[in-house]
């Protein structure tokens, strides 16, 4: 399927449609359900999924809703062509909060609406990310894992690097890659102002080495919940570099900016995304929502590239 649009929208917005599947994940983190108890409340769902990562997760919900331990990303595929396959609406509507989710799932959902052509005249998707409190940054764990996500190959070629890095707040994570991929050149991006401008506070002291050697022509800075902004901040960051370089993004900061590196990947086939981590050796942080009200929506058409 192609993408016919996308666009960002407020909650209100998603009032009083029929939900065909709520797709969200479930893990230690305080802001699991706010995104569902928000939308269950004023909309009609036929069918809840709720990917888990171990066996023995509870929920409040637990008969509303069906629990799927996942092993691993590709897994959700399979899911996608059972749930999908059994829906006869020529158009549907569903739901992505990916809060709580890993990288590698939410680009593996895009990537399958991008790959697939489906039954389906359109497809509404409502990516949902519920934003969190600020809490403080434990001591990094040791970069791992230094890798392309996976789902997407790209075609090697004999350009430098350029890598677009977005900081997040743990220390060490960005230089981890730099000094990995080695590129020709790089620039920071981070969010400023965010929604808790704590965040920029440690942002930039937990990163201000990195900050400090980097020409300030390099750096730039987004609002978090401005979405359009940051894919246009990334759209000329692609122009800029794509004759002379291969470009990859690691997003190392908030998930919308992985959100959006994500849609940028399937615009220009030539970005590649990597991620740094501890592999299961992660930092568990409870990540209360900032409030019960507070959401960054984007709504992705997509729609069959065949019956066009």
């Amino acid at each position: 399927m192609v993408i016919k649009y996308g666009k960002q929208i407020d909650i209100n917005s998603i009032s009083k449609k029929e939900i065909s599947l709520f797709l969200f994940a479930g893990n230690h983190e305080k802001r699991v359900f706010t995104t569902y108890d928000k939308i269950i409340k004023h909309n009609t769902i036929a069918k809840s999924i709720l990917f888990c990562y171990k066996d023995s997760y509870k929920t409040k919900y637990d008969h509303k809703l069906e629990k799927i331990k996942l092993q691993n990303h590709q897994e959700i595929s399979s899911i996608l062509d059972k749930e999908l396959g059994l829906d006869t609406n020529k158009k549907l509507c569903i739901i992505v909060d990916y809060s709580c989710m890993t990288k590698s799932w939410y680009y593996t959902i895009i990537l399958y609406l991008r790959k697939k052509e489906l039954d389906f005249n359109s497809i509404t998707v409502y990516f949902i990310y519920t934003p969190s409190k600020f809490t403080k940054p434990l001591e990094p764990k040791p970069n791992t894992e230094i890798a392309p996500l996976p789902g997407k190959y790209i075609v090697p070629t004999d350009k430098p690097k350029a890598l677009i890095v977005c900081l997040g707040y743990e220390q060490r994570k960005a230089e981890g890659i730099i000094e990995h991929l080695d590129p020709k050149e790089y620039y920071i991006i981070y969010s400023k102002p965010a929604l808790d401008n704590k965040f920029v506070d440690k942002i930039e002291a937990n990163n201000s080495t990195l900050l400090d050697r980097t020409d300030e022509k390099k750096i730039i800075t987004f609002q978090l919940d401005d979405m359009l902004s940051l894919e246009r901040e990334l759209t000329s960051l692609y122009y800029l570099l794509r004759e002379e370089y291969s470009i990859i993004i690691a997003p190392l900061g908030p998930k919308p900016f992985t959100f959006i590196s994500m849609l940028m990947t399937i615009k220009f086939r030539d970005i590649d995304i990597w991620r740094v981590g501890s592999g299961s050796d992660i930092n568990k942080y409870t990540r209360e929502p900032i409030d019960k009200d507070t959401f960054i929506i984007s709504e992705i058409v997509f729609e069959n590239s065949i019956k066009q």
